[in-house]
């Protein structure tokens, strides 16, 4: 009898904390346009299948493509610094992200344009404001009208599961010990991709969860709700207090480990998997998901080996802590043995030089990266000659990629002043790679003529599996 009343008791419990709207599941209009013309230009995390789907229903389209071209010629991302948390931690946010969150927040394009004055140049928001306005027509035609059915049957879907999402939260928010705001509840904003098949993203933006889905799909919504609780996981380990976030840092930085810096570059997504791929699911479904939980072999090989230690805190009710850091690190360590070495994995986290004081140069190397690595960090400093970059030179366990294509005497003579291990001028047109360990880290010269000579040479890095140290690379 006791057994029953506790289980009564317990549901009660759960329904008048749903009655709070903490976990709310919404499918947001204005979203939907920003994301219409983020994927509609290729931009960075949305669905290269969704926006195939868009291309080729408007590519004859010359208002569309005028549209899309526009857009993308915004500048939209610009910099934020928050000074007090570890560079380590994702320190920066973008106007981009606050966009999102802007828009995750607005019923309608006008409330959007009131929320992010001031958030970009007069010009550039009343552009982005006319071209969301342009593109309504498109997106009301391809999706919006068509789609309202299966977006209903979704929410209702996910509906069921919003006790067990917020009884998953409290479990999951003691053991990133953060302490969110119950006034600020989690939004689960969806947005359809008309398709049975294809590639789906999920990013979290603020308070938002932002998930596509499959709306051609009937059962799609049984892979949500994992991946909701893997993005409350980013948001989770993003709002942990700078004080919590310095203690982490220091237990990574600390160790005697060469893997750590690795380790920590993978911490946050391989827990995210780990907690919402495959905790969080077998939670909810009360089975262990035996496919693979995330797409890159990193994320998810150290995702399975972080299970069995954070199921063990999550069930002690236990918060994360040095013991968990160093045993995270050893796993990693026994998970991959060859990563030190390892180009794709070094590349995961990078801090890129160069000389160039223009903005257009600035975001050649910046953006032409991502289409040879996938990069989860990436800070940029320039230039390489002036007294700002020494700091990040010297700082330890990040790969530093260093691009030489101007100044070559005076910048060859300064890295020779802070690396000793660089004795000599790499050869032009060859990418150079040797390890300090003074600062933990490996570092990547790459000594071209001319940014014309870019392209093939983050090419030839990426055919490079293994970096050995003190070598220099032809670039083809």
């Amino acid at each position: 009898m006791k057994t029953i009343l506790s289980i009564l008791s317990f549901v009660i419990s759960l329904q008048l904390f749903s009655q709070n709207n903490f976990i709310q599941i919404e499918v947001n209009k204005t979203i939907g346009l920003f994301n219409f013309l983020e994927t509609s230009s290729g931009q960075t995390g949305t669905s290269s299948s969704f926006r195939k789907y868009i291309i080729d229903s408007y590519k004859s389209d010359e208002k569309f493509v005028k549209i899309v071209n526009s857009y993308s010629s915004l500048n939209l991302d610009y910099s934020i610094k928050r000074q007090e948390f570890p560079d380590k931690r994702s320190s920066n946010t973008t106007t981009k992200d606050l966009l999102w969150i802007a828009a995750s927040n607005s019923d309608n394009i006008n409330g959007f344009s009131e929320r992010i004055i001031g958030f970009l140049p007069h010009q550039t928001h009343t552009e982005l404001i006319n071209l969301l306005e342009e593109v309504e027509v498109y997106y009301d035609e391809l999706i919006w009208n068509n789609e309202q059915k299966n977006i209903e049957r979704i929410k209702n879907q996910l509906t069921i599961y919003t006790p067990k999402i917020e009884e998953l939260y409290f479990t999951i928010s003691k053991f990133y010990n953060t302490e969110w705001s119950e006034k600020i509840p989690f939004k689960i904003i969806l947005y359809p991709i008309p398709l049975k098949n294809g590639h789906t993203t999920a990013i979290p933006k603020g308070n938002a969860l932002i998930c596509s889905f499959l709306s051609h799909r009937e059962n799609d919504y049984l892979s949500r709700v994992g991946i909701i609780i893997h993005e409350m996981c980013h948001i989770l380990y993003k709002s942990q207090s700078s004080y919590f976030q310095q203690k982490i840092n220091n237990w990574f930085e600390n160790s005697d480990s060469p893997y750590s810096f690795l380790a920590y570059s993978f911490i946050n997504e391989g827990l995210a998997t780990a907690l919402g791929n495959g905790w969080a699911h077998n939670q909810i479904h009360n089975k262990i998901d035996p496919g693979n939980w995330y797409n890159n072999k990193y994320i998810d090989g150290f995702a399975h080996a972080l299970f069995p230690l954070a199921e063990d805190y999550l069930a002690k009710g236990k918060s994360i802590d040095e013991n968990f850091i160093h045993t995270s690190i050893e796993l990693f360590k026994q998970k991959f043995p060859k990563a030190i070495d390892e180009t794709a994995i070094l590349m995961n986290r990078l801090h890129l030089f160069a000389n160039t004081e223009k903005e257009s140069e600035a975001n050649q190397i910046t953006n032409t990266i991502h289409n040879y690595f996938n990069i989860r960090l990436m800070n940029f400093s320039s230039s390489i000659i002036s007294s700002q970059s020494d700091e990040a030179l010297l700082k330890k366990e990040t790969t530093k990629l260093i691009i030489v294509d101007s100044n070559r005497q005076k910048t060859i003579k300064k890295l020779q002043e802070i690396f000793s291990q660089l004795k000599t001028q790499p050869a032009l047109n060859t990418i150079k790679t040797f390890k300090d360990y003074n600062s933990k880290s490996t570092i990547v010269i790459i000594n071209i003529d001319n940014l014309d000579k870019l392209d093939n040479a983050y090419k030839t890095l990426s055919n490079i599996q293994y970096l050995e140290s003190n070598k220099d690379y032809k670039i083809i």
